[in-house]
């Protein structure tokens, strides 16, 4: 299929959410109940926009995802499976499930009507000895641990604290983290600050201190500061690539 009839699509998905807003915010109430993950329709529609212009690969592959169930998360990855003509399993950890089951009928019931033979799911019990992929879980991924898995960390975050001046500040990134269902690992004055960065699994780091550490400030590095305070709502070409190879 041609890319102008892919942007077409995408179009299409956009105006179903567009004109389904109110039954999303209603799911988004439900789902609130039980998490506190926090979208827009807005944002969901700029994800979309955004891969109108990716380019279209014929990968003809099957991919059995855990992600941590924000929307966004899962719109990237169902959007990555239509261009890449890839079928898609994703676990979410029950988190948002009316809102991710609402629009993933949108996207396949369009996917349908184009009659493109890509399927998209939500999945609950997935056999172990099948390739999974791992984005962020960090808990889940270590249970299971083994050859035909792969762990990608994406908004999980690294955290080392050494004093007691920036326990406010943490407490706001943690009851975030929390709420938006991202993992968080912490590394104490005991373990040593080199710890985060010889064993923490996620690529971004926080350093709650009052020593200078300048020297450690580089992309994905925080200090004394909140690393949620930019929104991060669209998948980098290093992650999808990541995700379809």
């Amino acid at each position: 299929m041609e890319k102008i009839l892919y942007t077409a699509m995408f179009s299409r998905i956009q105006k179903e959410i567009k004109e389904n807003k109110n039954e999303i915010e209603k799911l988004k109430k439900i789902d609130n109940k039980y998490s506190k993950t926090n979208i827009s329709v807005e944002k969901l529609l700029q994800i979309i926009e955004e891969y109108k212009n990716k380019n279209i690969e014929n990968n003809n592959k099957e991919k059995i995802i855990y992600c941590n169930g924000n929307p966004y998360i899962v719109l990237n990855l169902s959007l990555i499976a239509i261009i890449n003509n890839i079928n898609m399993k994703i676990n979410i950890d029950d988190n948002m499930l009316g809102v991710n089951k609402y629009i993933l009928k949108i996207i396949n019931d369009i996917l349908k009507d184009n009659k493109l033979k890509i399927n998209i799911e939500i999945f609950e019990e997935i056999k172990n000895e099948e390739e999974k992929i791992f984005i962020d879980r960090i808990n889940d991924y270590s249970i299971q641990r083994q050859k035909n898995i792969k762990f990608i960390p994406y908004e999980m975050i690294d955290v080392f604290l050494d004093g007691e001046e920036y326990e406010e500040l943490l407490d706001q990134i943690y009851e975030y983290a929390n709420g938006m269902n991202i993992d968080i690992d912490f590394f104490d004055e005991e373990e040593g600050i080199e710890s985060l960065f010889k064993y923490g699994k996620a690529k971004r780091k926080l350093i709650l201190t009052k020593q200078n550490l300048d020297k450690y400030k580089k992309e994905e590095v925080y200090i004394n500061e909140n690393p949620f305070k930019i929104e991060k709502i669209i998948f980098d070409e290093e992650l999808i690539k990541e995700i379809i190879k």
